[in-house]
């Protein structure tokens, strides 16, 4: 159905949480779809705490609910400490084109055949690994030209091993073996404006895209949130199916300053299975399963407890917000509407297998990176620790996939056996 994104949404957030399990409902806007209208007049209030799983259906929309992890204490996926392979040349460098000196590396992506799919922002070069660590090809290169990349930002993949490496203003098209295909202005059809980017449809002949036309600039109400407002179109970038409206961020305001409020996080949505869309809000341990028309499908809950916000990192952030020419001092209880609690994830990603992964909010110490899986159907079942220095890219293949970073902020690509025993 196409819509005009500013003026409705099949899917709204609500930015408020009733974290208690003999009565989870939420409250949602005025504006919130038939279905949870539905579900609000049905009191539709959490089963009985002894069940450590429960599925409910309200307007035809399955909700999946979890009370504890299903992995007891010391049981669960673990990671391999050892890696499995790693690529990259080290601190010394070298000409190994094997073990290149990466600049700026961000994801790692995995071809159908297990090969890996390495961006380099720095050289603005897409790397191509094989299952073994050699380097079968590479593509792209500053520049202008057919095939080069400008200002080359993040790699993609989709159905057929088609590859796309994205800059600010455009999608440039690659087959598996690094053939240019075309390069597609990502700016809208109208204004010529650039958009942005979020996802890709399975075939990539779709785009989930938002722009400031299409979100809210001001926070609004009394939590004050700004909201994107996520649209699908195609490669006119004209013509837009409004798929959600969803929180961004808590931000606050003074005067003419506006700043994240810490402790939050933005959270984009991932692609789950075809163009089955997954989002969440952040202050919530909930997430959304759209279908690509907008329309819901699942929702999944597991009663996780927050991360609290320590006096010290109060303190500590007290300290730093200054506002102004008179250097006004801001502190966190002139706005008692913040959060009372970190954000529950950061980041979102699914696995080959149709898992879903939520990584906790980092603390600010350089602590492994914690991921809470759900599975495919839709239970908790627990948290997977990375090793030390690794950030995750990629879930595939009985593995983890991404970056590990050293002391000396050297970054090679690495790749961890995952034991699913548990």
């Amino acid at each position: 159905m196409l819509a005009d994104p500013g003026l409705a949404s099949h899917v709204s957030f609500s930015p408020v949480t009733v974290n208690d399990r003999k009565n989870s409902m939420t409250r949602f806007s005025s504006a919130a779809p038939a279905w949870l209208l539905t579900c609000l007049a049905a009191a539709c209030e959490s089963p009985a705490e002894e069940s450590d799983f429960v599925q409910t259906d309200s307007a035809g929309i399955t909700i999946l609910e979890s009370f504890r992890p299903e992995w007891a204490e010391g049981e669960g996926w673990t990671v391999a400490s050892e890696p499995e392979l790693a690529i990259g040349a080290g601190p010394m460098g070298g000409d190994d084109p094997n073990h290149p000196a990466f600049g700026s590396i961000r994801d790692v992506s995995v071809l159908s055949s297990g090969s890996l799919i390495v961006g380099d922002v720095t050289t603005s070069e897409v790397m191509v690994f094989d299952t073994l660590g050699l380097l079968t090809h590479k593509f792209g290169g500053k520049g202008d030209g057919p095939g080069e990349l400008e200002d080359f930002g993040a790699v993609h993949l989709c159905a057929g091993d088609t590859i796309i490496a994205a800059d600010a203003y455009a999608s440039n098209f690659f087959d598996s073996e690094g053939r240019f295909i075309r390069r597609l202005a990502t700016v809208d059809g109208e204004t010529g404006i650039p958009l942005n980017v979020f996802l890709r449809s399975a075939d990539c002949r779709r785009f989930l895209v938002t722009d400031d036309r299409y979100r809210t600039p001001a926070p609004e109400g009394p939590e004050r949130l700004t909201y994107w407002v996520f649209t699908w179109t195609d490669d006119s970038f004209m013509r837009r199916d409004t798929v959600v409206r969803v929180p961004a961020r808590h931000v606050y305001q003074y005067d003419i300053f506006t700043r994240f409020v810490p402790w939050t996080a933005h959270v984009y949505p991932i692609r789950l299975t075809g163009d089955d869309l997954v989002f969440g809000y952040s202050q919530r341990a909930e997430l959304r399963v759209v279908a690509a028309a907008g329309d819901p499908k699942r929702i999944l809950r597991w009663h996780a407890a927050p991360d609290p916000i320590t006096a010290e990192e109060r303190r500590r952030w007290n300290e730093e917000q200054r506002v102004g020419e008179s250097g006004r001092l801001v502190q966190l209880d002139d706005f008692p509407w913040l959060p009372e609690h970190k954000a529950f994830f950061d980041r979102m990603k699914a696995d080959d297998m149709g898992n879903l992964w939520v990584r906790a909010l980092p603390p600010p110490d350089p602590s492994p990176e914690r991921w809470t899986v759900l599975s495919a159907a839709g239970r908790w079942l627990g948290t997977v620790r990375m090793p030390d220095g690794f950030a995750l890219s990629t879930v595939a293949r009985g593995r983890v996939y991404g970056i590990h970073r050293d002391e000396l902020g050297v970054r090679t690509v690495r790749v961890h056996r995952l034991d699913q025993g548990g």
